[in-house]
């Protein structure tokens, strides 16, 4: 869903990879910084965010992770270096972050587990089925309301109130429920698109067959 007000913040985004390309960073570091401080969170999500500290660390780093995120992209669009390697690693690398996070989350025991293993299913499925249907030649980015960026904005807010209000958990429940229905709502997206291309073929295919009956020679 944010993807499709990505041109709202396009230019900040674009202004900063310049400032990091000039500084001959590459869209891969940038992505393997991103993942490395996800992991640095993590770890801090692992120690329960029992100090002040560990709370506003766990927050911070994966704020600048979800910057670094962004920035990869625009870096790679703006200067022209987009790659197929460059594209595989950074989905690897953030479903793996991903991961992380919600696993070191459930280990800590400040979320349910059996949440977090919702969530963390829930989110590799987006992806999956963004990934498997993209392959048939439909493209479903922008389709859901649950995608990384706003699943990662969900888990920033609940971290950012949860001394306060105890909203961790409500999170990662909205991420599980929010992510589910984006991986049905792409199924029913990605049916709708491959059902009309299969009919065009079809029909595409009777025209011609019809056209040679015409052209044979009595």
């Amino acid at each position: 869903m944010l993807s499709q007000l990505q041109y709202l913040v396009e230019g900040f985004f674009e202004s900063s990879a310049t400032i990091f390309y000039r500084a001959r960073f590459t869209p891969n570091i940038t992505t393997i910084i991103g993942f490395i401080l996800t992991v640095g969170s993590a770890f801090f999500y692992y120690a329960k965010l029992s100090l002040a500290s560990d709370w506003l660390a766990a927050w911070i780093l994966l704020m600048v992770a979800s910057y670094f995120d962004a920035i990869d992209g625009a870096m790679a669009r703006r200067f022209q270096v987009v790659s197929r390697t460059g594209g595989v690693l950074d989905s690897v690398l953030d479903r793996v972050g991903e991961m992380l996070l919600y696993s070191f989350i459930a280990l800590s025991g400040l979320v349910d587990l059996r949440i977090c293993l919702w969530a963390l299913g829930a989110s590799l499925m987006v992806s999956y089925v963004r990934a498997r249907v993209e392959v048939e030649g439909v493209k479903m980015k922008g389709v859901g309301i649950a995608e990384r960026p706003e699943r990662l904005l969900i888990l920033l807010v609940s971290t950012i109130l949860n001394p306060f209000y105890g909203l961790l958990s409500w999170g990662m429940i909205l991420i599980a429920i929010l992510a589910s229905a984006t991986t049905i709502e792409r199924l029913f997206a990605a049916s709708k698109s491959l059902s009309v291309k299969t009919l065009s073929v079809g029909q595409t295919r009777r025209r011609s067959s019809a056209e040679r009956t015409l052209e044979t020679p009595k």
